[in-house]
Formats: C-alpha cells, structure tokens, sequence
C-alpha cells in the first residue's frame, strides 16, 4: 500500500496516475512498471523488523504496515504527482502478525475474518453478463479493468446481476461467502491505460444506485460482489476455476431505488 506524509493510504481517488504502475510477480519479487521511470523490484520476502512498523490509515481505520525499502519510497515519489501538501509517498507491506480483519458486521463464523490493507474485504467478485449489461448504457464500453476485481466469473445462462442472489459460493477448493454488494467509487472512471478521469460510468451505474438490503447506512451504486473466504492451508485459485453457487437468497443483497 503506497501512504502519504500522514500515513494516509493513496488510492487513484486522489492519484490516478496510480493506474499507470504495473506490477508483474515473478518467482522472488514484484516488477513494477511506469511510464518514463526505470522498473523497480519489490521483493517478495522480507525481515520484519518492529522498527519500520507504521500506523496507518484506511478510511480513518488504523492498519498496522512495515515500510518496504527507502528506494522504493523514493520511486513513488518520482513517478506520481504531489496532491494537497504530501511532498513524498512511502510503501508499506502488510504484517502476517498484525493482520487486519473485516468489519465486524460482515464476519462469518468459520471464515478468515481477515484483510490486508483491503478497505473493504480481500476478494472482489464481479461477472461478465453483469458488465456486458452495463456496457448497453455507455456510449464507449468499458473493460473489466475499471472495476478491478480479483474472481471474474461467465458462464451459459448467467443472468446479469444474479451475483445479487449469491450468499456462498465455491471457487475451485476456495469456498467464499458473499457477504454485501460493493458500492462504488469513483476509480471505475478511472481509465486504467491511459489514468484519464471521466464521469459516465458513474452516470450508467445510475441505474444501480440503492443501498445495502442488510446494512441501512450503506448507500451508493453497487457493482459487484465482497467475498469473505474461508481459509485452506494449501488452497489455490487458478484461472478456469470452476465457480459453484453453494446456497442463493430469494432476495438481491441490494435494495435498487426504483423512482
């Protein structure tokens, strides 16, 4: 997670041009990639070391991060533009031994609980019928990208947005409970190529503005779908996965503004 002089996470709300570093794992690091800066490794493996431990923030919740390395600091600060008063970046990784967990009123019994620097939960699951849907109402479609999740799902027959039905499901060996439709921000207007900022996804999803049917105080435009896993020592997501719908609710987890 990259932070600002406050310790304040930085997203592409605030710098898009965070669209434009491109990482690449490979077996021992992550390549990141710019626009006119040399790449950088960030190493996969680490010391930790109690001295480089941080505080920061997410959405004013305190997450605990170790600082990577001074040159990567100094990359980030290169490459991306200054916002308000912040004269530098830093990057933090987050600690296996000061793990971060859900909200509360999303935990489930028997799943991990737990997030990294994740504002919301540590998987996104979005579908293709659903996109293909929303692309109906833009004038230029947009890609996948915009929305970034992390499980992708198609299939024969999906209908658009039954991913709303959805309470837990099974990814390969990875079993996962739905447990609220992501309301969203606006990084889907965020082109993730060029880091250019318009405003027509946000008009199309419109159509989806509502609020969370557990949760009141949850309002916005919902796309896609937060995932609370269940943890497996061993367990791997490949792409091609099978996705199998364990148990659905009659009812959408989102409650759409019909007026």
């Amino acid at each position: 997670m990259v932070v600002d002089d406050e310790n304040d996470f930085v997203s592409q709300r605030t710098v898009p041009e965070l669209a434009l570093v491109v990482p690449t794992i490979g077996e021992n690091s992550i390549t990141l990639t710019a626009p006119g800066i040399e790449a950088t490794q960030v190493p996969l493996d680490f010391e930790a070391d109690v001295g480089k431990v941080v505080t920061a923030t997410v959405h004013r919740r305190p997450m605990a991060g170790q600082v990577v390395r001074e040159d990567l600091n100094e990359w980030f600060t290169t490459f991306l533009p200054p916002y308000k008063r912040n004269r530098r970046f830093r990057l933090l990784r987050v600690r296996e031994d000061i793990p971060g967990c859900i909200m509360e009123r999303y935990q489930k019994a028997g799943a991990s609980n737990q997030v990294g620097f994740a504002d919301g939960s540590a998987m996104l699951l979005a579908a293709e019928p659903s996109l293909a849907h929303l692309n109906t109402q833009l004038d230029e479609p947009v890609p996948m990208d915009r929305f970034r999740p992390n499980i992708v799902v198609r299939g024969t027959g999906l209908a658009p947005y039954d991913e709303d039905f959805w309470t837990h499901v099974q990814i390969g060996a990875l079993e996962a409970f739905i447990v609220k439709a992501s309301d969203r921000c606006s990084i889907p207007d965020t082109d993730q190529r060029t880091a250019a900022v318009g405003k027509a996804v946000r008009r199309a999803l419109r159509a989806r503005k509502g609020v969370n049917a557990h949760d009141d105080s949850n309002k916005g435009v919902f796309f896609a779908q937060n995932l609370n896993h269940v943890f497996a020592p061993g367990v791997v997501v490949r792409v091609g996965d099978g996705v199998r719908v364990i148990t659905r609710s009659p009812q959408p987890n989102v409650v759409l503004d019909r007026g």
